[in-house]
């Protein structure tokens, strides 16, 4: 073994030169390898760029998945590939490929597109895939696009509108535009998001996240039947749009078509294995099936279905809720109280949960001041809910808040565009146990406008004008609350007198 080291030795002395020209020759090897792996794989690009002009678009994907493994950019435009046809989960799968093969812009982007995706899904990687796409590029479009979508999650709403903005303003498209709408149907302005969602669709007809995300704005303001049309165009151009399966079961259950919806949440849920929103959607559809049982008398059918699916998933605060609102229908307090309690302990920020919680106090149990906290949670859950914030002003007065229940009711009626009656009605309600007649009087009569022949609120008109002195008014309110049924001796009595000629004092 010495022996042949130092014949080794001697001959690398011997000839330093040869030894050199080995050296270059093992670099310029080194330099020139990668030249035909390259080459292929911008061949492939070619190849499936050239299948896709075609119209085939499955070949193209076979072409690209064979250079993925070792082309960084082949792996890139896989997973926009994937991603435009809405296989979201393959398409991250493929942005993952390109994590040690790009740098700079074109791995910022394959880190933001594959953030985006994963954000979608629902993955708890979203949050680092942003992170490492703004460490890849801190100014690119993708990234910033990432960003924004972190940003709308984490609740910082404000941040993630200026940096959509600032995609847009890069010329990020129709994903920026997205992102911006995006972050302005969270902060509620369904308005504005509609507007940009129709933006990027216009802008990018066959992109799948702007229809999605249009048709999820156009079933939150009740337009659900123009919502389908679009849906059922995207997946039919794009059969593995898991997303898009998704909001078509939800635009169904709006609908009313429960049993439609549930195929279609049954199906994004076995195209999507690991997606957790799409296996809660199809406990959720499950439970709007049993509820329409409710709605057609079978409350005791409704109860039982969902026992069992409760049973089956007892973390679930959607199953606890559905049951909750069955138990109501069926008017077991008790057993609301129960479910509707565990509902708002798995998921405290579930408006509709903190609601139908407040109600069974309220109204079931006859006990407004339990109903006034369940009920403040529903209204910091959903500030523009006038449904909810009436029931608070009205479980505020029912408990001696007078004050606070004004307070609230009054943000009911001065609010744009409402027209109901019912706050205006607790609102005079309020006034008149507050002394304050003239106040009460205003809201009653818009009351009374609003919903007229209402017994109560002729009746506590009556005592509003009472209050005033105003003994022509008292007389005629009264009358209309004693035609209309209603029952007060105390009002009876004294409209009796004073329509005998006693005056008010």
């Amino acid at each position: 073994m010495k022996l042949c080291h130092c014949l080794l030795l001697a001959a690398l002395a011997a000839a330093p030169a040869l030894a050199a020209d080995k050296k270059d020759d093992k670099n310029k090897k080194g330099k020139e390898a990668p030249a035909p792996a390259a080459a292929a794989a911008q061949d492939a690009v070619k190849d499936a760029e050239a299948k896709l002009a075609a119209g085939d678009a499955d070949a193209a994907i076979a072409i690209l998945e064979k250079a993925a493994g070792t082309d960084g950019m082949a792996a890139l435009r896989l997973g926009r590939l994937r991603e435009s046809r809405g296989e979201l989960d393959q398409a991250i799968d493929a942005y993952k490929a390109t994590a040690d093969k790009l740098a700079g812009p074109a791995k910022g982007e394959a880190l933001g597109r594959m953030a985006v995706a994963q954000d979608s899904r629902g993955t708890g990687d979203a949050a680092a895939s942003a992170e490492a796409a703004i460490a890849a590029d801190p100014e690119g479009v993708w990234p910033t696009i990432a960003m924004s979508y972190r940003r709308t999650h984490e609740g910082r709403l404000d941040e993630a509108i200026a940096l959509a903005q600032k995609a847009v303003a890069a010329g990020g498209g129709a994903a920026a535009t997205g992102a911006l709408a995006h972050a302005q149907a969270a902060k509620g302005d369904l308005a504005a998001a509609e507007a940009s969602y129709r933006q990027a669709v216009a802008s990018d007809p066959a992109a799948i996240g702007p229809i999605v995300g249009l048709a999820t704005v156009l079933c939150a303001t009740g337009r659900a039947a123009e919502a389908e049309p679009m849906l059922k165009g995207a997946i039919d151009s794009s059969p593995g749009a898991v997303e898009a399966y998704k909001e078509m079961a939800r635009v169904k259950l709006a609908l009313g078509r429960s049993q439609e919806a549930l195929s279609d949440a049954n199906l994004a849920a076995a195209m999507a294995e690991n997606d957790p929103d799409a296996q809660a959607l199809v406990i959720e559809v499950k439970v709007a099936r049993a509820l329409s049982d409710v709605s057609a008398g079978q409350t005791d059918l409704a109860v039982q279905d969902l026992t069992q699916l409760r049973d089956q998933n007892p973390g679930s605060a959607v199953v606890r809720l559905g049951l909750g609102r069955a138990q109501i229908a069926r008017r077991d307090a008790d057993g609301a109280l129960a479910e509707l309690q565990k509902s708002v302990e798995l998921d405290p920020k579930n408006a509709e949960a903190q609601y139908q919680l407040g109600y069974v106090q309220q109204v079931m149990k006859q006990n407004p001041g339990a109903a006034v906290l369940p009920y403040e949670k529903a209204v910091e859950a959903e500030p523009g809910n006038a449904m909810f914030r009436t029931s608070l002003g009205s479980a505020l007065l029912g408990a001696g808040q007078t004050d606070r229940a004004v307070e609230q009711l009054t943000k009911v009626t001065s609010a744009a565009g409402y027209s109901g009656g019912q706050a205006w009605f607790y609102l005079g309600a309020a006034q008149l146990k507050a002394s304050r007649f003239k106040e009460a009087v205003a809201a009653l009569e818009k009351s009374l406008a609003a919903k007229p022949d209402n017994a109560e609120a002729e009746a506590y008109l009556a005592w509003s004008y009472f209050g005033l002195k105003d003994a022509e008014g008292f007389k005629a309110h009264g009358a209309k609350a004693r035609k209309l049924g209603w029952k007060d001796a105390a009002l009876l009595d004294r409209l009796a007198k004073v329509e005998a000629g006693q005056a008010i004092k």
